[in-house]
């Protein structure tokens, strides 16, 4: 309702716009065309008064000549005639142009008027050369003649007339005039008058359209501060302030329900509260007993097992460089000892990274390198694992990327991660690594079509010990590969995403700081 209001008020704003434009422009043309033809009125009475004053000399020229003869000038009697051609000429061109803009009402006779009087000027003219030719004794009546029935009566009443008539033109236009310019201006004065009016119907109606639903809800909203939550705003506005109304009776009524059951429920979670709280720190009592224990025991185990495993490293590196025995047996028993002394000593790093990085002395050494030689490299050295295991395995480097990273942890955990996606990869599977930079960041995906991993397990699979469903059914390993994982990747204040489904195979996806190279 209220929209369509304004609507209403801006068609009649352009309506009086318009009008007013309209009124401007007609009476700049209705001016402009009479102003044009009284400019023509006024010509046109110039050229009658000029037209008599040249013809009164010409005839007193031509009166000259018959009383002087020969002594008169006759070039100033040619010239007159001329005057008087061009006048009557440029006389009979404006009254036609006057006939055809103001029309026969205003200019009636005055065409076959300005005829007469051409016939009038050259009948006295004719009969003026004329006399010469008569006897002595008839000269001074036909002179007298001519001034007195055709000159001072028959030329002055013609050429009086023809002023008189173009002066009564030039008064009648200008009332035309006059009476236009009253015309618009009362019509402006209506037409502001009427679209004061309108317009400040229009401003009231609007205004107050507005004022009467705010002033309500704005009351409605200082009773519902005040915690009167029974106040309810009226009824009665236009459509869309109405809905807000409803909407704001509505929301009051919730609040009403809310306020009266705030007590209770706020009774009811500090009982919750408390007790919950006294559950979490006994939880976390335990939790921070385990995991000292379990710090211990893998700075303990670290410290235990990796003097000897360094011994025997090295004993049998040693033995393998003796030929006191056969050659052969010494190198297959060495070197068996020299892969379980690795494989422990492998074992023993992991164990040991994970207590350097729960006690926070984890020394990362960060610089900007190049991961996707760094992948390749691990790819290289996995290409004999994914042959034994008949898994095709495929590498994706569109370009160089180059990350702000510590190569040799991130080696390991590409190789954590290259390792996991084989080993749990079928024959005829295939896994897929690639490396690229994707908004500012070193992203690094492995995707597998695996056994893949138990909804259930995806939670806890970069938990320490954790081994899931997949692990226990075809590794021997202890749980320990991807939280290995996962601490590399917080180390380097990057992101790691695991998604799985179980028997479709597994996406792992790292995020990685990212340099560009120079």
């Amino acid at each position: 309702m209220y929209k369509r209001k304004i609507v209403a008020f801006s068609f009649l704003s352009i309506v009086l716009v318009v009008l007013a434009v309209i009124t401007i422009v007609w009476s700049s043309f209705v001016t402009a065309k009479q102003i044009q033809q009284i400019n023509m009125a006024n010509s046109l009475l110039s050229e009658h008064l000029k037209l008599s004053s040249t013809s009164y000399r010409l005839f007193k020229q031509l009166t000259d000549e018959i009383l002087f003869g020969d002594q008169a000038n006759q070039a100033k009697v040619r010239n007159k005639r001329a005057l008087v051609s061009e006048s009557l000429g440029k006389i009979k061109v404006l009254e036609r142009q006057q006939r055809e803009t103001a029309g026969e009402e205003y200019t009636q006779g005055t065409i076959e008027d300005t005829d007469d009087l051409e016939k009038i000027i050259d009948s006295i003219i004719y009969s003026l050369e004329g006399i010469s030719k008569l006897p002595l004794s008839e000269i001074e009546n036909e002179m007298k003649f001519i001034l007195e029935e055709k000159i001072d009566v028959e030329f002055r009443d013609s050429i009086n007339s023809a002023v008189v008539r173009q002066t009564n033109v030039v008064k009648a236009f200008n009332a035309r005039i006059d009476a236009m310019n009253v015309t618009i201006f009362w019509v402006s004065i209506g037409l502001g008058f009427l679209a004061v009016v309108l317009m400040g119907v229009g401003v009231w109606v609007l205004v107050n359209s507005v004022t009467r639903p705010l002033s309500a809800i704005s009351d409605a909203a200082d009773a519902i501060g005040k915690g009167d939550f029974s106040y309810r705003v009226p009824r009665g506005f236009d459509k869309e302030f109405d809905q807000i109304a409803v909407l704001f009776n509505v929301m009051t009524e919730k609040l009403q329900i809310q306020h009266l059951s705030e007590d209770q429920a706020r009774l009811e979670l500090e009982y919750k509260v408390s007790q919950r709280t006294t559950e979490l720190m006994a939880v976390n009592a335990e939790l921070a007993k385990s995991d000292s224990v379990r710090r211990s025991f893998l700075a303990d185990i670290s410290h235990e097992l990796r003097t000897p495993l360094t011994i025997i490293r090295g004993e049998a590196q040693v033995a393998l460089r003796h030929a006191d025995r056969d050659l052969r047996d010494y190198q297959d028993a060495l070197t068996c000892i020299h892969e379980q002394a690795i494989s422990l000593s492998h074992l023993v790093d992991d164990l040991l990274f994970v207590a350097r990085t729960d006690s926070g002395t984890m020394r990362i050494d960060k610089r900007n390198v190049d991961l996707t030689a760094l992948a390749d490299e691990v790819i290289r050295d996995m290409r004999s694992l994914a042959d034994k295991n008949d898994v095709s395995l495929e590498a994706s480097y569109p370009v160089p990327v180059f990350a702000v990273i510590d190569p040799d942890r991130i080696k390991q955990l590409f190789i954590i991660l290259v390792e996991n996606a084989l080993s749990y990869s079928g024959g005829g599977s295939s896994v897929k690594v690639s490396v690229l930079k994707q908004q500012g960041k070193a992203v690094v995906r492995v995707t597998d079509d695996g056994v893949g991993i138990d909804p259930r397990d995806i939670p806890f699979v970069f938990e320490r010990f954790y081994r899931g469903g997949r692990s226990s059914s075809r590794s021997k390993g202890v749980g320990l590969g991807l939280a290995v994982a996962k601490s590399i990747i917080d180390a380097h204040e990057g992101k790691i995403n695991l998604e799985s489904d179980l028997g479709k195979g597994t996406f792992i996806e790292i995020e990685l700081p990212c340099e560009e190279n120079v």
